[in-house]
């Protein structure tokens, strides 16, 4: 685990001198001081990567500071999907920082603000992995990259996650509904990056700066491996 202490560097000088030393293996496109500045990927295939465990761990609280957020994601991975659809959009509307996703902040593009929620939403899923929760992000699945996986071998559990960016209020179902879809269309749940997963639940979620969309189904894994939608066995708790 590295640790540093400097009584003359900032947070972004700090991150910037990481960077730079090759420790962070990421592009940034520009900082922001909220807990961490964003951090945006220019890859030519839109991609970022932090290297090591002990760098995404700290990232992880860097994005999200130090407050819990263990019902909902909770809720998120363990069911039932119905909450969490519903639970979705007044969480991010009260957590979201206004400065990453207001007009003001200078989004070149619904992509760059596509990349703002991917950031803040890796952030709180990594808060589950003393859980037992695999977190991966853009892994190869099927015929393309899903934005976000989550694997608990122990209970033969996963997740998948699809982000998107709206560009009106108005548009929010029907890209979360796209982005649903998309997961079927691109085989994301191909079998074989899911070993020995029996259950799984969708989502597809759409953003519009503080506002959101959320879409989910719960599948299992029948007799000839194929995935089957059912209704989720949690229990609601609202």
């Amino acid at each position: 685990m590295l640790r540093w202490f400097s009584l003359t560097l900032g947070t972004n000088a700090t991150l910037n001198l990481l960077y730079y030393a090759g420790y962070l293996t990421m592009t940034v496109c520009y900082f922001y001081p909220m807990v961490l500045s964003v951090l945006i990927s220019v890859k030519a295939d839109g991609r970022f990567k932090i290297p090591n465990a002990e760098v995404m761990t700290d990232w992880a609280r860097w994005i999200i500071g130090d407050e819990e957020f263990t019902d909902i994601l909770e809720t998120c991975v363990e069911g039932p999907v119905s909450d969490f659809m519903t639970k979705w959009p007044d969480f991010m509307q009260q957590q979201l920082d206004s400065r990453l996703v207001g007009k003001a902040r200078g989004a070149v593009s619904r992509k760059t603000l596509e990349r703002i929620y991917n950031v803040w939403f890796c952030g709180l899923m990594h808060s589950l992995r003393p859980k037992g929760w695999e977190v991966s992000i853009e892994p190869r699945a099927g015929s393309g990259y899903v934005d976000i996986r989550l694997r608990h071998k122990r209970k033969c559990t996963a997740v998948l996650i699809e982000l998107k960016s709206s560009e009106m209020k108005e548009d929010m179902e029907r890209d979360a509904n796209q982005a649903l879809k998309q997961i079927e269309e691109k085989n994301y749940r191909n079998l074989q990056g899911l070993p020995n997963i029996r259950t799984l639940r969708e989502y597809g979620i759409a953003g519009c700066h503080f506002d959101s969309h959320v879409k989910g189904r719960y599948l299992e894994l029948d007799g000839q491996n194929q995935w089957v939608e059912k209704d989720d066995p949690m229990m609601s708790v609202s």
